[in-house]
């Protein structure tokens, strides 16, 4: 019983430190350094205390290996996962299309995104490219809407760092 419960501890602990971890990286990215810092307080507190505990139990407890091994990796999962849902940040994706860009363009506008599109010569000729500014937390919409008009489409996203003014979709004006 000891063994299991000290496995399980070491498991949600090390999913804690390494949801933490990358949230904190995130926090540097935007330099956010106060947060971050105490985010990495935390962070190795945690993680001292857990490998403190694997490496007490190294002899008697194989398990807490493979729970400190599988917690990293659940860790990482879900560190991405808040990562994803706190990030406000902007990108800039560029749809070319061969072949539908005035559909794909028509149908991002009915469905609220501000798209700007403008000419462009490609390797077989003149194409159209249309330019869409949204939360990251948007992209997933943007790409299967995209692709299920023209799977064969060329989609490229980039981070904003500074914007002002524009149409952004799913961004409350003040």
């Amino acid at each position: 019983m000891n063994i299991l419960f000290w496995s399980l501890m070491i498991f949600f602990g090390r999913i804690i430190d390494v949801s933490l971890g990358t949230v904190r990286i995130n926090f540097i990215v935007r330099r956010k350094k106060a947060i971050a810092a105490i985010v990495g307080f935390v962070e190795v507190t945690i993680f001292v205390t857990i490998i403190a505990r694997v490496i007490q139990d190294i002899d008697n407890n194989i398990y807490g290996i493979f729970a400190y091994g599988a917690g990293f990796a659940i860790g990482t999962i879900v560190g991405m996962f808040i990562s994803d849902k706190l990030s406000k940040d902007l990108l800039s994706t560029n749809v070319i299309s061969k072949y539908k860009s005035e559909e794909i363009e028509s149908t991002l506008r009915s469905e609220g995104f501000g798209a700007t599109s403008y000419s462009g010569f490609g390797k077989d000729g003149n194409i159209r490219i249309i330019n869409v500014v949204c939360r990251n937390n948007c992209i997933d919409r943007l790409n299967k809407i995209v692709l299920k008009i023209d799977p064969n489409s060329f989609i490229t996203s980039s981070l904003i760092g500074n914007q002002r003014g524009g149409y952004i979709f799913n961004l409350k004006k003040k």
